[in-house]
């Protein structure tokens, strides 16, 4: 089972597992008691009772989750219908739980026993926080498995309308740019988290990686968005903007970032295939800077880029380009192609790590260890090629729970203070 697996094991195994029951709903893959009502206690106080209706999201934008508020009452204990959704590569199906809650303030806190405990006691919890943009902040635990979503609101009669339409990702919107392809303009989905007010913010630009080993077209078009980054950056009083390229998400044109001959077969570990993916990638990136420029909401001057895994790399090679635009680099876990995948994978980053070497600013590499698809020992020696292209930067590596290197960037409470003081490094702004 992959990583990605077991974590949506891990997930799914906090909830009693059921058969797909005649008197189950389907939402996508989703099934949730078809008797299922929403009850709004008179007495319950207005703060509690925002929490009603249902909620729609995906932990770590890969699990699908429904979480139903059937009743509130005065004193601030809930019902809820806990709902996951199905994970093949797992071997897991979905199911649904109903449990109690508590509601305090702008919370909403379960904790229950573990379906299949691991040891005495076992047991998760998930806590939902209302934002002022009227969407859940949610935080999943259990044992050393962390995991967070943005759930936004459903209205109760769509959700059990059949064929339900249910955006599982946060809404993005649109980014008219200088793209084309034949005589067709391409606009790119960007997801936008900023603070409140009219700004001008400070800009993050954060990109997102692959989808495995591109064979999966399914997901190409999830939308991607990290609610770590975002709450992180948020706070701090940027703008953060999660472009998706073309033919990812719901962006216009076609997706192409170094395929075989034979697309089937997912991405290439031919250089002359696989580089000149990477360049499409970076002329979509160029394309989501300008556009997103030209918003009265994003300050003046050199912007923050950052990325996770081909996002990363992505990131660091940017800078290089484009020196002139950039104050910092957050490369998170970056790499172009994996060492499982490709014999040659040393030469294809490193010719791209190598790019970044002109920016000649410091920039920030965040590795785990025990990542399977870019081990350390790879990713060092990516560092020291970005280093003798005369790059400047600093190498962190971490412990990362569950042994899965790959997904750093889901546990903020590793990193955030070596992103922190990097920040501060540079003389990046921050919120009053």
């Amino acid at each position: 089972m992959s990583r990605i697996g077991i974590f949506c094991f891990f997930i799914v195994a906090s909830i009693v597992p059921s058969l797909a029951a005649a008197t189950d709903k389907l939402v996508d893959d989703v099934p949730i008691p078809a008797d299922v009502r929403i009850e709004v206690a008179p007495d319950a106080p207005q703060d509690l009772s925002r929490f009603s209706g249902a909620w729609v999201g995906s932990w770590r934008g890969l699990l699908h989750h429904i979480l139903i508020v059937e009743n509130i009452s005065a004193s601030g204990e809930a019902r809820v219908v806990y709902a996951i959704g199905s994970d093949a590569a797992a071997g897991v199906k979905g199911q649904w739980r109903q449990l109690q809650a508590t509601v305090s303030a702008d919370t909403l806190t379960i904790t229950a026993p573990s379906a299949f405990p691991t040891a005495p006691g076992d047991t998760f919890s998930a806590t939902y926080e209302l934002t002022p943009a009227d969407s859940l902040r949610a935080t999943y635990r259990r044992g050393d498995v962390t995991a967070r979503a943005t759930l936004s609101r459903i209205a109760f009669d769509e959700l059990m309308l059949p064929g339900a339409n249910v955006a599982w990702s946060t809404p993005g919107e649109f980014l008219n740019t200088t793209l084309r392809e034949g005589d067709k303009a391409i606009r790119l989905e960007v997801v936008i988290k900023k603070p409140s007010g009219s700004g001008p913010f400070p800009l993050l630009v954060f990109n997102h990686g692959s989808t495995g080993r591109g064979t999966d077209p399914k997901l190409f078009t999830q939308t991607y968005a990290s609610p770590e980054i975002a709450d992180f950056f948020v706070d701090r009083g940027w703008m953060v903007a999660f472009p998706q390229r073309r033919g990812r998400g719901k962006s216009d044109g076609l997706y192409d970032e170094g395929f075989a001959p034979d697309r089937a077969l997912g991405y290439s570990c031919d250089p002359d295939r696989s580089l000149p993916g990477a360049d499409r990638a970076l002329v979509d990136i160029k394309a989501a800077v300008e556009a997103l420029q030209q918003r009265s909401d994003v300050a003046a001057g050199p912007i923050l880029i950052g990325g996770a895994s081909r996002g990363g790399v992505l990131a660091i090679a940017y800078a290089g380009m484009r020196a002139e635009q950039v104050l910092g680099v957050l490369n998170f876990v970056g790499g172009w192609v994996g060492e499982g995948f490709c014999r040659n994978a040393g030469d294809i980053n490193g010719a791209l790590f190598q790019r970044g070497g002109n920016f000649g600013r410091p920039t920030l590499w965040l590795y785990g260890q025990h990542d399977s698809t870019y081990s350390i020992e790879h990713s060092r020696s990516n560092f020291e090629v970005f280093k003798k292209a005369g790059g400047d930067g600093e190498f962190f590596e971490y412990a990362v729970p569950g042994g899965f290197g790959h997904g750093l960037l889901w546990y903020p409470g590793l990193w955030s203070g070596d992103v922190e003081k990097y920040l501060t490094d540079i003389g990046a702004p921050r919120a009053q």
